[in-house]
């Protein structure tokens, strides 16, 4: 599926994406009225400073020590979001996962953008064996699921924060191998490249100051879509244990240690569950809305 959806979005971008339009992105989705994207850039914001504040808003110990005293209080003025089954603080624990979620999906995106687009922008702009040895591995590793391929590099790296943005980072880079080798190939193509190359500028600089500048809205897009897929595979692998160990809190962990409390104690759940839900989805709203800026067509009406 992740595949095919590359294949339908590649005619797109094979060509460079025009001047965006004055006063930025935020201005843009206020002209055009894009109230539920401009919420959805909020909440992101709204969770990115909880996260970065989180060591000065709960300590750590208040979230990982055990308390069973305190073991599955109801929301509450002292506790906003209730206690877990082991009477830690689940507001805090969502504000810390927040923090462990989005520095795994940062740093896993950031790897296969950098690793990414380079593959893809050499095997675009050069022909011959390597070039195609490489997509040819890209392909293949296309083929398995990308949760598969993170499982097998967790099973090999062992359980942790930094093994499983690797995971995620190793999973992702031939979706950007394939999808930025297609534009690069069209643009060397082009009359301002191939004038370029007439006064002797090198293949280097002709893809640092001609090429790639022209894929990097492209690049942005991609990323934002690409974040929202890292935090649900993240979550997910850590669904299965095979996330950062106990007592790290991480969303995907703390919803399967509530599965048996669903029934019971549902905020348990909710709490997670929630935020995991909305993040997510204000990824792809705001990736959208990206998608959008970028896009000619979309500015000037179709």
């Amino acid at each position: 599926m992740e595949s095919s959806t590359l294949a339908s979005r590649t005619p797109e971008v094979a060509v460079p994406a025009a001047r965006a339009p004055r006063g930025g992105f935020i201005r843009f989705l206020f002209s055009r009225r894009r109230w539920v994207a401009l919420t959805a850039l909020t909440i992101i914001a709204g969770i990115l400073l909880a996260a970065i504040a989180a060591p000065w808003l709960f300590d750590w110990n208040a979230v990982t020590r055990v308390d069973l005293e305190k073991s599955l209080i109801a929301p509450n003025a002292s506790y906003w979001l209730g206690t877990d089954e082991l009477g830690r603080d689940l507001l805090g624990r969502v504000i810390w996962g927040a923090r462990i979620t989005l520095a795994v999906a940062f740093g896993s995106v950031a790897i296969a953008t950098v690793v990414g687009v380079a593959l893809g922008a050499a095997c675009g702009y050069y022909s011959g064996v390597v070039p195609n040895a490489i997509m040819r591995c890209m392909d293949f590793m296309i083929a398995f699921p990308r949760t598969l391929v993170a499982i097998v590099v967790i099973t090999a790296a062992g359980n942790s924060v930094l093994s499983l943005t690797l995971a995620i980072a190793i999973s992702t880079i031939p979706i950007y191998v394939r999808f930025f080798s297609a534009p690069v190939k069209a643009l060397k193509q082009r009359e301002f490249v191939l004038a370029s190359r007439s006064i002797g500028m090198g293949d280097l600089g002709l893809l640092v100051n001609h090429i790639l500048p022209n894929v990097g809205s492209l690049i942005i897009v991609q990323a934002t879509v690409s974040l929202a897929e890292a935090i649900l595979i993240g979550s997910g692998l850590s669904f299965l244990g095979l996330g950062p160990p106990p007592p790290v809190p991480e969303w995907g962990a703390m919803i399967a240690a509530s599965r048996p409390l669903l029934a019971i104690h549902p905020y348990v759940l909710v709490a997670p569950g929630g935020a995991l839900f909305f993040v997510i989805l204000s990824f792809n709203l705001v990736g959208d809305a990206l998608r959008d800026y970028v896009d000619p067509k979309s500015r000037h009406g179709r």
